[in-house]
């Protein structure tokens, strides 16, 4: 089941948060040590600005999708939602859970659309994502990000 989540959810979704954190593919993300209350009131007002989506299996939460609506630092009318985190345990990589989520997001971010709170929604996609073809889902590549390693 794919639903918005509740506070009382916000327990769980960091535990996914740090799985997610220590699948990155920057070290320094590795073995994260939360401020518990901080990251409380920032998953809070994620909620109320943006969505925690969470997918369960059996009443245990085991996926996740959080985006946030942000202003453009240089043009603030213009309002995007953005994707911060999509996880979802490797357990149930091989179900349905993940696009379900991504389905979800979909549908929010169309409806904020159509409401005229943002302007656009975005994904990102890790390098060490699965390869799901986005573009044929609707989704435009618009920018690579990369870290500095040195030469």
């Amino acid at each position: 089941m794919i639903r918005h989540a509740d506070l009382k959810d916000f327990n769980r979704v960091m535990e996914l948060m740090i799985n997610f954190a220590n699948s990155a593919p920057i070290d320094s993300y590795h073995e994260p040590e939360y401020n518990h209350r901080g990251v409380q009131h920032f998953l809070a007002n994620v909620k109320s600005t943006g969505c925690i989506l969470v997918g369960e299996n059996n009443g245990v939460i085991q996926g996740m999708l959080i985006a946030q609506i942000m202003c453009d630092p240089w043009l603030p009318q213009i309002r995007v939602m953005k994707e911060l985190a999509w996880w979802v345990e490797p357990e149930y990589r091989n179900t349905s859970m993940g696009y379900r989520l991504l389905m979800e997001y979909v549908k929010f971010g169309k409806s904020l659309q159509d409401k005229g709170i943002i302007d656009n929604f975005v994904l990102t996609n890790m390098t060490t994502s699965p390869d799901f073809d986005l573009a044929k889902r609707g989704w435009r590549p618009i920018e690579t990000n990369y870290v500095y390693e040195g030469v």
